[in-house]
């Protein structure tokens, strides 16, 4: 039985015959089941999340890794400016003073009260002191100073001539006189005193070529220590300079001396 097997499928084979239309006909099924797979939406939303977390986790750590390795290598921080072998630092000694020591503002006002030089004199015109191109000379009393100068908020037509007395004694009789050189079309606009309640109104006139303001010592005042501002306002025509203008002063103290001044302004 077992040698005719072969003989028997063999022939069972070739009288075979395939039924086509029902193998097309599944074949047809098969891709239509396909197609509707396919159709069927993808849930790819929440893989792509996922994926970019897993991937930023994976940068986050492997950075850390970096970033502790650098830390744990990292040798002795160098100076890239190390100082000269056998210099050393300086030192302070008691009671001496560097430039960072000093107080600013008693640094400025040094500077501000010290004696300037002929070369600043020549170039800003501007410097402390009481004269202008005629200057006064030694002041004859130390209880009293005086400071001519033209106003800085002046211009070319218009001025202010500041006149400022200070004095360290109690004075009992004083007399101010600014004299401005008349030209140019100079006319008065005003003038005023720091103390009105001790000086009488100015008494402006015009007195050989010049505008004078006069101020005095009322009947009486006593002026105490202190400092105090005479001041002249006048139009011109034209850009000028106070070569021309002078001040005179006159005071008595409480205890009867005399002083005079007499100069010009900066």
């Amino acid at each position: 039985m077992n040698d005719d097997l072969p003989d028997r499928l063999r022939v069972t084979a070739e009288e075979f015959e395939p039924d086509r239309d029902r193998m097309w006909s599944r074949v047809s099924d098969g891709m239509r089941e396909t197609r509707a797979g396919r159709a069927e939406p993808v849930r790819s939303r929440l893989r792509v999340p996922l994926l970019a977390m897993a991937t930023g986790a994976a940068v986050v750590l492997f950075g850390g890794i970096v970033l502790l390795g650098q830390t744990i290598g990292l040798g002795p921080v160098v100076d890239p400016t190390p100082e000269p072998p056998g210099v050393d630092p300086p030192t302070r000694t008691s009671g001496a003073t560097t430039p960072d020591d000093e107080d600013p503002e008693t640094s400025s006002s040094e500077s501000a009260t010290s004696t300037p030089t002929d070369d600043a004199e020549s170039e800003t015109g501007e410097e402390t002191g009481s004269a202008g191109t005629d200057a006064p000379g030694d002041p004859e009393a130390d209880w009293l100073e005086i400071d001519a100068s033209v106003d800085k908020g002046s211009n070319d037509y218009w001025t202010q001539s500041n006149l400022v007395l200070e004095n360290e004694d109690q004075l009992t009789a004083v007399t101010v006189e600014l004299k401005v050189a008349v030209g140019a079309g100079v006319v008065d606009t005003g003038s005023y005193s720091t103390n009105n309640s001790r000086f009488t109104e100015a008494a402006v006139s015009e007195e050989g070529g010049f505008l004078v303001y006069r101020w005095s010592l009322q009947d009486g005042a006593v002026l105490p220590p202190g400092e105090y501002q005479f001041a002249s306002q006048f139009t011109h025509d034209s850009a000028r300079n106070a070569d021309g203008d002078s001040y005179t002063i006159t005071a008595t103290n409480a205890s009867g001396e005399d002083a005079a001044y007499n100069g010009g302004f900066r």
